[in-house]
């Protein structure tokens, strides 16, 4: 079994390299230019979904199908390592995060059809991980993009064609501990989208270079270019570390100068939209040239190895974000606030999402509101609705 498997993931990897740039890709669209009518993309904090909990918490399921039900497009980050029967891999430490190829399928049922999979999670399992997850994800018939055999397939955009017109993604990943540099996708090396933030401050000009010219490419050949960042640079330990094993780099709650400045320059190379994952709390939203820009949405699922306490409280809040694009110009956005539970409830692990309702929906709102403020976005606050829209000039 073991040696049958070895040998299925190298000619998976084969297969791969051989397919180079196509692999984020489920099919190659042709050059666009066709009309596209309204376009709706539902974006959502990030899925550390560790449990199939369309099975085991029926309402979650419930909850995120009202949630997302009209658009054309849902996105989230696979916050995991798939792991099917027969992947008989060694963990890579102690926080890394494996799952059974059911979440996918409850990901699915959900409503969710666009994954990135460029994060810190993405070797958890290893380079076999790596390649299980991508083909478990394409067996589904996800679109994807972020990991891959090479350099050249890990940039490589993914694109979804809809009734509607295509929309393409373009996925990486900054900072974290496990993203060592043999993890980052090099010619001939699988691994994820990095890019990388030196130690002066700069991104990695070859790493930039490669994402904008990706960036560039997807625009010629879908009307709807999303831009995804993980991104784990929250710079230094200065908090105090209470209440007892709080996370103590408390800069992750600003959205950093230089991650607003690399958001308008994917935005000017052609993205439609800029959405952010990594800090696990809520981030301003910002219009940039007419375009949308989500500095951070937080956790969707987060079915974390730390515990409870380690981000505290805002790392159990989020929204959806419902936007309409037409032709690549946004037209609107909404959003709908979610709390995720704190504590089992039968077999609802921790981390699992529900609409919120109430005053906790409208903190949650006001919150958001708050820190679009600091970006010049204007959002509006519907209390009876308990839904909230952003000012689009």
């Amino acid at each position: 079994m073991r040696k049958a498997l070895a040998l299925s993931i190298r000619l998976l990897a084969c297969a791969l390299a051989l397919d180079g740039a196509a692999v984020a890709a489920q099919a190659v669209p042709p050059a666009s230019g066709e009309p596209q009518s309204r376009i709706s993309i539902a974006f959502v904090g990030q899925a550390l979904i560790k449990h199939d909990i369309c099975k085991s918490a029926p309402e979650s399921l419930a909850h995120a199908r009202d949630s997302l039900r009209g658009a054309d497009v849902a996105f989230t980050n696979l916050e995991v390592a798939i792991q099917p029967p027969g992947l008989n891999v060694a963990p890579l430490s102690r926080d890394a995060v494996p799952a059974p190829p059911a979440v996918l399928d409850c990901l699915k049922a959900m409503g969710f059809n666009v994954l990135s999979l460029a994060n810190n999670h993405a070797f958890d399992l290893r380079t076999a991980g790596l390649f299980a997850t991508i083909d478990e994800v394409r067996q589904r018939g996800f679109t994807h993009a972020g990991t891959g055999a090479d350099a050249a397939a890990a940039a490589a955009p993914g694109f979804l064609k809809t009734g509607k017109g295509r929309v393409a993604l373009v996925a990486m990943a900054t900072g974290a501990v496990q993203l060592v540099p043999e993890t980052w996708a090099a010619p001939g090396r699988p691994g994820v989208n990095y890019l990388e933030r030196m130690p002066d401050g700069r991104l990695n000009p070859e790493h930039k270079q490669r994402i904008l010219e990706t960036v560039r490419a997807a625009a010629r050949e879908a009307q709807t270019v999303i831009a995804y960042h993980h991104n784990h640079d929250w710079g230094g330990a200065r908090g105090s570390g209470l209440p007892p094993d709080r996370e103590k780099r408390i800069g992750r709650f600003e959205t950093q100068p230089w991650a607003i400045e690399w958001a308008r320059e994917l935005i000017d190379a052609g993205a439609s939209v800029y959405v952010a994952h990594g800090d696990p709390t809520l981030h301003g939203v910002e219009i940039y040239k007419g375009r949308l820009i989500l500095h951070g949405l937080g956790n969707y699922i987060f079915h974390s190895v730390g515990g409870t306490d380690r981000y505290g409280p805002l790392a159990y809040v989020s929204v959806v974000a419902t936007a309409e694009f037409s032709d690549g110009r946004l037209r609107s956005v909404r959003f709908r606030p979610v709390v995720l539970s704190l504590v089992q409830t039968g077999e609802s692990p921790r981390g699992t999402p529900y609409l919120a309702e109430g005053a906790e929906a409208e903190a949650i709102l006001q919150r958001l509101a708050y820190l679009s403020q600091r970006h010049g976005s204007k959002i509006r606050i519907d209390p009876a609705a308990q839904t909230a829209t952003l000012e689009v000039p």
